[in-house]
């Protein structure tokens, strides 16, 4: 059985980065609370990224023998709170795949520090030790020790030249936060969070590489919220919110959306949707097709 080692300095992956050292996780240099257990099931998914890591070898890497607990609630707990952190959705993971009945992978793309290499990895030669003073095996080792060069500056280009594309493509942020039931109809507060959700799986499909979406459990606390479109985007970490209403009975619905930069605080796009004797779940999906080409234009599409 191989030992495990913690991973030691920073390891990043997308817009975040574990700071082994610190022991930190960070969104875009901001520092997100996650700490604790949580954060050591991190460290082993992330030393172990593409590979599935069995829940009893979390068990064993985890929670030390003598430690009373019970094991499967609190490695779950632990789980939502890193995909909370994280802002993944299980059902859609970015991050953290579950592996039925068996474990979990961490699946982005992962960037660990330059001393981290693997020993299996290709870029890492290892040379024989000289045998004698023959000539021949001086001029041979020197070859060697040079071609070993050439491909280790050859692999630091490359990952410092990939590390650099991935900073400067940092995808944008969107948190669609739960839609308000604006009606005397109570039982269209459903349809309200049909739309929320079908929303934020629209965007979660519409480009992951450049718009990246707040998960639904991340943005639920902040129903009916009174807090500032400021203090929304820094909790969030969004560049952009989603907002909206519905208002109508269950003949006529109208749904007004808006789009709000957190930067400026300024409203660059709403409209309204009136829809009359449609199947909610018709509806729900015409109006995350509708808001979802809208904001695609405004976020991706060249200004004319």
């Amino acid at each position: 059985m191989i030992e495990f080692r913690l991973p030691t300095g920073i390891w990043r992956f997308g817009v975040f980065e574990a700071d082994f050292d610190a022991e930190e996780l960070r969104k875009n240099g901001i520092k997100i609370h996650l700490q604790g257990q949580p954060f050591h099931v991190l460290s082993v998914l992330l030393a172990r990224f593409g590979r599935v890591v069995k829940r009893e070898e979390l068990r064993r890497e985890v929670w030390p023998e003598d430690t009373f607990v019970e094991f499967d609630h609190a490695l779950n707990t632990a789980v939502k709170k890193i995909r909370c952190a994280l802002g993944d959705d299980a059902t859609a993971p970015r991050y953290i795949q579950t592996i039925s009945r068996r474990g979990y992978r961490f699946i982005g793309d992962v960037h660990p520090p330059r001393d981290s290499i693997r020993k299996d990895d290709p870029t890492s030669v290892v040379l024989a030790p000289r045998q004698g003073p023959s000539a021949t095996w001086g001029i041979a080792a020197k070859a060697l020790i040079a071609v070993a060069v050439a491909i280790l500056t050859a692999f630091q280009l490359t990952h410092r030249s990939r590390a650099a594309q991935t900073q400067a493509i940092r995808p944008i942020v969107l948190a669609v936060l739960p839609f308000e039931n604006w009606s005397d109809d109570s039982g269209l507060a459903h349809l309200s969070d049909g739309v929320s959700q079908e929303l934020i799986t629209q965007f979660g499909r519409m480009d992951p590489a450049r718009l990246a979406v707040a998960a639904r459990a991340a943005v639920q606390p902040y129903r009916h919220t009174s807090k500032t479109v400021a203090e929304l985007g820094r909790e969030l970490h969004a560049d952009y919110l989603m907002q909206g209403s519905l208002r109508g009975d269950s003949q006529h619905a109208r749904v007004s959306a808006e789009l709000v930069r957190v930067s400026d605080q300024v409203r660059v796009w709403g409209d309204d949707f009136d829809f009359s004797g449609t199947d909610p779940l018709v509806l729900e999906t015409d109006v995350a097709k509708s808001i979802g080409a809208r904001v695609r234009a405004i976020l991706f599409e060249p200004k004319g």
